[in-house]
């Protein structure tokens, strides 16, 4: 049974065995309403791997490092080396051409996964755009 709910709620139990609510100070809240068996939680089969989470070895681990996207993409340098107008570049590679724009002209930056996706583009153009036709077929 797959439950989706609107946020996550950070919780730990509180001395009277109920499920309570943690607040940004890391303090006990007030009690969860039970929407749940908290006595499952306690059964080990609560953390068993299922399709949706496989579990990983540790070299699987060390590998899934996060990418650091922290340097700033000049936006209209790139466009310009693509040789493309701002709307041919908005075009091909899903971006708006108001935020297009925003960005070369300074009023915007790209954020962590713009900018990891304006890299991508710069590094292999071509990739990015035979990916999208294929997502689009």
């Amino acid at each position: 049974m797959t439950m989706k709910t609107a946020r996550i709620v950070r919780a730990r139990r509180g001395a009277d065995g109920r499920l309570r609510r943690l607040t940004k100070t890391g303090k006990l809240g007030r009690p969860i309403r039970e929407r749940l068996d908290v006595t499952r939680l306690d059964e080990p089969a609560a953390f068993e791997p299922d399709e949706d989470t496989p579990v990983l070895t540790r070299r699987e681990l060390r590998d899934l490092r996060p990418a650091v996207v922290t340097t700033t993409i000049d936006v209209l340098a790139l466009r310009r080396r693509l040789r493309l107008s701002q709307g041919a570049f908005a075009a091909l590679f899903g971006i708006p051409l108001a935020t297009l724009k925003d960005w070369e002209q300074g009023r915007r930056q790209p954020d962590a996964p713009a900018r990891a996706y304006l890299r991508v583009i710069a590094r292999d153009p071509g990739a990015v755009r035979r990916a999208l036709t294929m997502a689009a077929e």
